[in-house]
């Protein structure tokens, strides 16, 4: 019983914390700190914090970042972007044979992370509505794995906030890969 408590305590913080999120974003009162940060470091330590749920889930996930590779963000946010993104590719593969792979690709003025994974993909119809507020592409699995329909709205506001773009491609029953973009300096950004 107090395993099933601190569960579902866990659970409503994770809403609450949502919805305080997504509040704060259509407001334009969420705090971006942007500093000059190492994406490699960033990616790095999000992957530890979520490789013992991968683990639980019998799911591989690696990531593909082989230099350092500097980029004008807040640190914070752009690693609760990839949790939401890694989070979801989790719940969207298989046990035993799900991969989920990170991976960058460096330009000029910008640096494209990617979060691609093996999983059940998204339905075409779907794909235009994924980053809208409180949207879920199978309300089924979703209500089985847990979910608020406000993790990627929150990316996107988030990626926004930075003056980047995400989007995602999907192939249904085959992969899904979420991309977005940061600034590689200040200068770069978009204003908010």
């Amino acid at each position: 019983r107090l395993q099933i408590i601190s569960s579902s305590a866990t659970t409503l913080l994770q809403l609450i914390s949502d919805l305080l999120d997504a509040q704060k974003l259509e407001l334009g009162q969420l705090r971006i700190k942007k500093e000059r940060n190492n994406i490699k470091n960033s990616i790095e330590k999000t992957i530890v914090d979520m490789q013992p749920l991968a683990i639980s889930g019998e799911v591989s996930l690696t990531y593909n970042v082989p230099k350092d590779t500097y980029a004008f963000y807040d640190d914070d946010r752009i690693r609760q972007v990839l949790t939401n993104l890694i989070k979801n590719s989790l719940k969207a593969v298989l046990p035993k044979t799900g991969k989920v792979e990170i991976s960058i690709d460096e330009k000029p003025t910008e640096v494209i992370i990617l979060v691609k994974d093996n999983g059940r993909g998204i339905p075409a119809n779907a794909i235009n509505d994924v980053f809208k507020k409180f949207y879920q592409v199978d309300t089924s699995s979703t209500r089985e794995k847990g979910g608020s329909g406000l993790g990627l709205s929150i990316c996107k506001g988030i990626v926004d906030a930075h003056g980047g773009k995400i989007w995602v491609q999907s192939e249904e029953s085959k992969r899904t890969t979420f991309s977005f973009t940061i600034p590689k300096t200040e200068e770069n950004r978009t204003p908010i």
